[in-house]
C-alpha cells in the first residue's frame, strides 16, 4: 500500500512526503521538526510525514509534527511502495517532493537518517515548481 499523492496534496501545487525510518528515531523526529518550520504550506505546498507503523506511532509523531499530515503504513509497505527500501534491518528514510501533476520532482534517500532530509535542497527544489 502506498501513498496517495493526489489526496495528500489537495489543490497544493506540491507536496513533499517524508519517510521516516522508525517513530523512535530520534534524528527523524528532528527532521520532521524542520520540515514543520519549512513554512511550506504559505507557499502553497503540501507536506506529509509517513511513520512505518501504525496508529500509535503515527500519533507519536502527530505531537511533534507542528499540524503536518501524519500518515502510518502498514509495517514499511509505503516505503517499499515509494522505492524506499531498507539494508539488513535498517529501515531507509528520505524525502521526495511531488508537483501538481503528481510528478516527482525531488528525491533524497538514504539509509543512514541523517541523510534523508537536507532542508536547503528541499526549499530550492519546491521554489523550481
Amino acid at each position: 500500500m502506498g501513498v496517495d499523492v493526489a489526496e495528500l496534496r489537495g489543490d497544493a501545487k506540491g507536496l513533499v512526503v517524508y519517510y521516516m525510518r522508525a517513530a523512535s528515531c530520534a534524528i527523524c523526529v528532528r527532521h520532521v521538526k524542520a520540515l514543520a518550520g519549512l513554512g511550506l504550506a504559505g507557499r502553497g505546498v503540501a507536506a506529509a510525514v509517513v511513520v512505518p507503523g501504525g496508529a500509535a506511532q503515527a500519533e507519536r509523531i502527530r505531537r511533534v509534527a507542528g499540524g503536518l499530515n501524519v500518515v502510518s503504513s502498514d509495517g514499511v509497505a509505503a516505503h517499499r511502495a515509494a522505492g524506499i527500501d531498507r539494508t539488513l534491518i535498517v529501515q531507509h528514510s528520505g524525502t521526495l517532493l511531488f508537483d501538481a501533476k503528481g510528478e516527482e520532482r525531488y528525491r533524497l534517500v538514504a539509509t543512514l537518517p541523517t541523510g534523508g532530509f537536507d532542508a536547503p535542497a528541499l526549499a530550492a527544489a519546491v521554489e523550481r515548481l
